[in-house]
């Protein structure tokens, strides 16, 4: 009797913990959607007051609107990697994935030889068979693209 106790106490924990979790990515992206959608409404409210010739545009909607900044910023936001895909990925895969997706993106496309120095560069590794640990990587993060003949992209 106190076996199956422990035993509903664990699974129940398991699933609060997993409930947790799954409430976080929910959260993480609903903020980056609603934070997208305020940007693009900002944006398009910008334009309008532009074009149709208002003198005094709110501070707010200057800002973050325009320049190498904004899209700096933006670039920092997204996620490299889809937080929903990582499920059963080991931890030290999904670090080696944000940075290949980080190193792709700064790069643009790459062969896996340069792309695996870029890695050792900054500090990570692909391992003694990076061929593998890149079929992983591309299941986690959709936006990197095997382009042939040992070519990756960082495809937005």
């Amino acid at each position: 009797m106190e076996m199956q106790e422990q035993e509903w106490g664990t699974t129940q924990e398991v699933d609060e913990t997993m409930e947790e979790k799954i409430r976080r990515v929910v959260r993480d992206e609903q903020a980056l959607i609603l934070s997208t959608l305020r940007n693009g409404l900002d944006h398009a409210l910008f334009q309008y007051l532009k074009e149709h010739g208002f003198d005094e545009i709110p501070e707010e909607l200057r800002a973050p609107i325009g320049g190498a900044d904004a899209d700096e910023e933006a670039k920092d936001k997204t996620p490299l990697v889809d937080p929903a895909l990582t499920k059963g990925i080991h931890k030290k895969t999904i670090l080696a994935a944000e940075l290949v997706a980080e190193i792709l993106r700064d790069h643009g496309s790459l062969r896996l030889s340069h792309l695996k120095e870029e890695v050792e560069k900054r500090g990570g590794s692909l391992g003694s068979n990076p061929t593998i640990l890149m079929k992983s990587i591309m299941k986690i993060c959709p936006a990197i693209k095997k382009t042939g003949r040992g070519r990756f992209t960082y495809e937005q």
